[in-house]
């Protein structure tokens, strides 16, 4: 692992809100970061995260020292970490935390959430078969035909129904075949759309 590759600076703004008020944004914090540190330094922001890369070890502990000097004039607080790309870890590389040094406890979290992520990526890429029924208004079968089976196509999600009338209101089952992902996002679009048919047969225009 050379000390000359691929060095990255991370601030976690503790206060994210104040701090981007006074300044306006992130972009305001950038340009006036931009004349203190080395062309070689290349500036990012993320929300509430600004980010400096560089190639060389000293370059980026100067981008910190110009960091720390203009939060330090702005009274501002932020978590500094520093990390160095590492060929060795994973499967194409990672970001290895230097300073301050990594915990055991930080790299389990760190591998309990890549496991998480990965984890929650595939299930939303499963095809699955999926139950779901809500209680809408009577006539909102025609709008779930056609509107909401097309739209839950354009998905990729097939979508058939069975319905269920009662005196007032039916009940309207769904069969929804697709990735997992899609699915949920069918699910909540339907529960949306069943309360706004609800009410708009309540009380008609």
């Amino acid at each position: 692992m050379s000390d000359d590759q691929d060095w990255r600076l991370r601030v976690e703004l503790a206060d994210a809100a104040g701090f981007h008020g006074r300044l306006r944004d992130a972009h305001h914090f950038e340009r006036e970061l931009e004349p203190l540190v080395s062309p070689d330094v290349v500036l990012s922001y993320d929300e509430d995260t600004v980010f400096a890369y560089a190639n060389t070890q000293a370059a980026i502990g100067e981008a910190r020292r110009a960091i720390e000097h203009q939060l330090a004039g702005e009274g501002a607080h932020a978590r500094i970490v520093v990390s160095h790309w590492d060929d060795e870890l994973g499967e194409v590389g990672d970001w290895h935390q230097v300073d301050p040094p990594e915990s055991a406890v930080d790299r389990a979290h760190e591998d309990q959430e890549r496991v998480a992520a990965a984890a929650a990526e595939e299930r939303a890429a499963r095809v699955e078969t999926r139950p779901f029924a809500i209680t809408s208004g009577k006539w909102a079968r025609g709008w779930y035909e056609t509107v909401a089976a097309d739209e839950a196509r354009a998905a990729g999600v097939e979508l058939s129904i069975v319905e269920h009338p009662h005196l007032l209101t039916t009940q309207i089952a769904f069969t929804l075949t697709g990735p997992a992902g899609k699915i949920d996002t069918v699910i909540e679009d339907l529960k949306a759309r069943a309360g706004q048919l609800t009410r708009l047969e309540a009380f008609p225009v």
